[in-house]
């Protein structure tokens, strides 16, 4: 009953919201056309002009804090590869991990909670659920976390089947199908 009342609050205020900007709009229309027609020309390219400064400098921030977090997103994954590849090469006996790999997941978990986008989590977590199942999935849910990864820092999935980055760490390729 709960939700049912919040979403008719948001759609009543979201209705509210678009009248009010059609009526802001209806006005300003009005006023425009009560205007000489050279000042009206005017102050819409000069309001366009300053929308759009606005929305390159916003991008140009949103690129420039995109890139500061690059270096802390990709070591934080390199932590990642480096335990799946000491997984892959038997270094590690998954029922007695030593200190430092307990070090090492601790690092892996706060880097991931700072730096992470929300799909490398929710595939993280994924493979987490998958790895403590001792499921045959394992090998898709890394390759999930990887393709996660490779969004996260602005690189093309296009193109790439399922399985086909953890592949890439096998002794066969052809092996997983």
């Amino acid at each position: 009953m709960n939700n049912r009342k919040n979403i008719y609050l948001g759609l009543f205020l979201l209705a509210l919201i678009s009248g009010f900007l059609v009526y802001i709009l209806y006005f300003l229309a009005n006023w425009l056309k009560t205007l000489n027609p050279s000042v009206g020309a005017a102050l819409v390219t000069a309001t366009l002009g300053l929308i759009g400064l606005w929305y390159a400098q916003w991008q140009s921030k949103s690129r420039d804090i995109a890139e500061s977090h690059r270096a802390s997103k990709i070591e934080v994954y390199n932590l990642f590869f480096e335990i799946v590849e000491a997984f892959q090469n038997e270094e590690i006996d998954t029922n007695e991990l030593s200190s430092d790999y307990k070090k090492k997941f601790q690092q892996l978990n706060r880097g991931l909670i700072l730096w992470a986008s929300p799909e490398v989590i929710k595939a993280y977590l994924s493979f987490r659920t998958v790895a403590s199942s001792d499921s045959k999935n394992i090998l898709f849910t890394v390759d999930m976390v990887y393709q996660a990864i490779r969004k996260d820092l602005a690189n093309s999935n296009f193109n790439l089947n399922k399985g086909d980055l953890i592949r890439l760490n096998l002794k066969d390729p052809e092996e997983l199908k």
